[in-house]
């Protein structure tokens, strides 16, 4: 398999602003931990290496190499991406977390969720709420999918996707809570709104017998009072 070699820099300097003073001259703060380091490394990277490293390197592949180049020895070290810290309104990743592997032994990471097809429910009126883009799995670094497929074609209004109902490999393994909802199909109309316009019809329907009654009785009245005249007579 092709490496995907990734080019960095150690450095000794820390702090809030020194990580400014580094993205100001289009360099990217980064870190490198993991459960065989002891102190944890940390990194700069050019944005411009980091744009091409990112074009060149297969979509599929999960396993970087960072070649730290100003390092005399362990020079290249295997990692997978952690974490990363994006700002939109200052426009592009902020800060990246690699975390080293070890061969044969398992890493948890988080992975996104990818959904196909479009629901029956939709037809009838549903609409889709996604309530969960990504779960945390652990396994192999070799075994970790680019996303996990949720295919939502068979959900009717009111039906939902849970985590446990996702179709994995057995040597993935779901962190996340297995009944966590992912996805699900609700109708155009909320609870609430269902719930207000119940609420409605009940005020409606008294004041309809509220105006029945005070019709009737306005109709007795004359009767009434027409009655006692005659006896009167």
């Amino acid at each position: 398999m092709k490496k995907n070699i990734l080019n960095v820099k150690v450095r000794d300097k820390t702090g809030k602003e020194y990580a400014r003073k580094l993205r100001k001259r289009k360099i990217l703060p980064a870190v490198l931990y993991g459960p065989h380091i002891k102190k944890n490394l940390l990194l700069e990277i050019e944005m411009g290496e980091l744009k091409t490293f990112f074009s060149l390197a297969s979509g599929k592949q999960k396993i970087i190499t960072l070649n730290l180049v100003n390092e005399s020895k362990n020079k290249q070290r295997e990692v997978i991406v952690k974490e990363f810290q994006e700002n939109r309104l200052k426009e592009g990743l902020q800060h990246i977390d690699f975390y080293e592997i070890t061969k044969g032994e398992k890493v948890t990471t988080i992975v996104p969720l990818s959904f196909v097809g479009k629901a029956q429910g939709e037809k009838l009126g549903g609409i889709v709420e996604h309530l969960l883009r990504e779960i945390e799995i652990e396994c192999l670094p070799k075994d970790i999918p680019e996303a996990i497929e949720v295919d939502i074609t068979p959900l009717m209004i009111g039906d939902s996707f849970y985590v446990k109902d996702l179709k994995l490999p057995p040597n993935i393994k779901v962190i996340t809570y297995p009944d966590e909802n992912v996805v699900s199909l609700i109708s155009p109309v909320s609870e609430e709104e269902l719930e207000k316009l119940e609420e409605e019809r009940k005020v409606a329907a008294e004041e309809v017998e509220l105006i029945g009654k005070k019709e009737v009785k306005e109709e007795e009245i004359p009767e009434k009072e027409v009655a006692k005249e005659k006896k009167k007579e």
